[in-house]
């Protein structure tokens, strides 16, 4: 491996590893935030401790994918923007092999959610990093779970593409934290205590 290919390793890892925890953040809220059961639902409506772990978890997501859709390289040195700008001809790694066809097509993804990326950069500097004096002004943007899921696909995109094509490697976007079959303590919560309610009930009908 040449001196530039070990450093558009270590960048492309960077950024890979910063999506990962993005995935993580998203997953976990997306998995609070939209439960299996209306039993569960039911328990996480009357939880405030898992309304601020939720709540925490989204703004998280927010905050690290931001870091790569920003578009200043000295305020977030590994987002995209950046990196793609140093795989065109007369960048750093111009000639690592990706064609500027794939470069236009992630450039024109980056157009086509123009509005989505500002909103979350101003999300994360106005609301959830910085403590603005206005920052009220800005709760009315609305940011979905779908609307991140295309960032993250993005994202995607463009580090599959990078690994296969100067790599020759496949790259897993998984994470082994959140198992839903694994991961079940919001549904072992909501069953302790509808048994306790149960046994309650069944307390007060035998002393009657």
């Amino acid at each position: 491996m040449t001196r530039k290919e070990k450093e558009l390793e270590e960048e492309i890892s960077k950024i890979w590893n910063i999506l990962i925890y993005v995935k993580d953040c998203y997953d976990y809220s997306y998995y609070i935030h939209k439960p299996e059961t209306s039993e569960e639902a039911d328990y996480l409506k009357n939880s405030q401790d898992f309304e601020f772990i939720r709540h925490i978890l989204w703004r998280m997501a927010i905050i690290e994918i931001a870091k790569l859709f920003c578009n200043s390289a000295k305020r977030d040195r590994y987002n995209l923007r950046h990196f793609i700008s140093k795989l065109k001809k007369a960048g750093q790694f111009g000639d690592s092999g990706i064609n500027v066809t794939t470069i236009e097509k992630w450039e024109a993804q980056f157009s086509l959610n123009e509005v989505l990326i500002n909103d979350v950069i101003t999300i994360r500097d106005k609301v959830y990093a910085h403590t603005d004096p206005n920052k009220e002004e800005y709760t009315k943007i609305e940011i979905s779970f779908k609307k991140i899921d295309d960032l993250i696909n993005i994202a995607e995109d463009v580090i599959r593409e990078i690994f296969k094509t100067v790599f020759d490697s496949e790259v897993d976007f998984d994470s082994p934290l959140l198992d839903k079959n694994r991961n079940n303590i919001i549904k072992i919560l909501a069953a302790e205590k509808r048994n306790r309610i149960e046994e309650l009930a069944l307390k007060y009908r035998n002393e009657k």
